[in-house]
């Protein structure tokens, strides 16, 4: 194990050395429950990875601080000579001050996303033209974005916003009934769903019995799938999951609440799996000159 440590801490050095010369763009997306992220070049993902944060659950913002600063000193040690961009959702743009801090503290580029560009940014991943027939959700800690190539609706159905309207705790997940009949009645209409998010990838993670983002991406969850899921983790401790080593730490404790969102979906039409998100978007506006909004030419 040491040596595999060694090895990829030397692998890292070299790429570090070589990003001033061949361009690589890194992105943060800082999210409600996790931070994600991305290393790209030329269009090709050469790292991307998960920091679970759940800084929609932390009420005090110094402890927030010190959480979201754990995970980005991991980021910047990845990263070291990388110039990375961040960019904050709805945890920031309610705690825009908490997202100050942490721009300032390490040094970093971004902004928050407005409710519109983050649906946006978060379709053009999947529909970079605004040409298909689909609904983008995006399921976060704080929101979820329902996404169509002419609108966009934002609802307070994030994991930890259900978290705490609901006991959705595992062993026993007492309330998921009263969960997703409050999801069902707060849903418009929609057809071809695909589901961005670490909830829908951690659902069929679940079903495939490991993380693979290759796998995993273009997955149909059924509502089948999904009720599937929901009983594997019934009566199992938050312990217990995390000892299947399946999703991320912390994940664990908003897969549940995921699932309601994901089931009040797939029971009127199965979701295709997107491991994308608008990190992506963003990653190749940044390579391509700069950050672009489309659809405000559109409008």
């Amino acid at each position: 194990m040491k040596e595999m440590l060694r090895g990829r801490q030397v692998v890292w050095y070299l790429l570090s050395e070589l990003c001033g010369v061949i361009g690589v763009v890194a992105v943060v997306d800082l999210g409600s429950n996790s931070f994600i992220l991305l290393v790209q070049h030329e269009g090709e993902t050469l790292l991307e990875e998960v920091y679970e944060v759940g800084l929609k659950s932390i009420k005090d913002e110094d402890e927030a601080f010190e959480v979201a600063s754990r995970a980005m000193s991991q980021i910047k040690a990845k990263v070291s000579d990388v110039p990375i961009h961040v960019f904050g959702t709805a945890i920031f743009r309610e705690k825009p001050r908490l997202f100050e801090r942490i721009v300032r503290e390490f040094g970093l580029k971004g902004e928050i996303l407005s409710e519109e560009d983050e649906a946006y940014f978060t379709y053009m991943s999947v529909d970079p033209n605004f040409e298909k027939d689909i609904t983008v959700f995006d399921l976060g800690g704080g929101s979820l974005e329902v996404v169509r190539k002419d609108w966009f609706l934002s609802l307070p159905l994030g994991t930890h916003v259900l978290n705490n309207l609901f006991d959705l705790s595992l062993p026993t997940i007492q309330q998921f009934q009263d969960a997703l009949r409050y999801v069902e009645g707060m849903l418009p209409s929609f057809t071809n769903p695909v589901g961005i998010g670490g909830s829908f990838v951690a659902i069929a993670s679940m079903r495939i019995g490991k993380w693979d983002l290759k796998t995993v991406e273009g997955f149909i969850l059924t509502h089948h799938d999904v009720e599937a899921v929901v009983q594997q983790l019934k009566g199992n401790t938050y312990e217990q999951v995390r000892s299947w080593n399946i999703v991320p730490i912390g994940r664990e404790r908003t897969i549940v609440a995921g699932c309601a969102v994901a089931l009040a979906i797939a029971k009127r039409e199965s979701i295709k799996v997107s491991t994308k998100g608008f990190r992506h978007t963003l990653a190749r506006m940044l390579e391509e000159g700069g950050i672009q909004r489309p659809w405000l030419r559109r409008g």
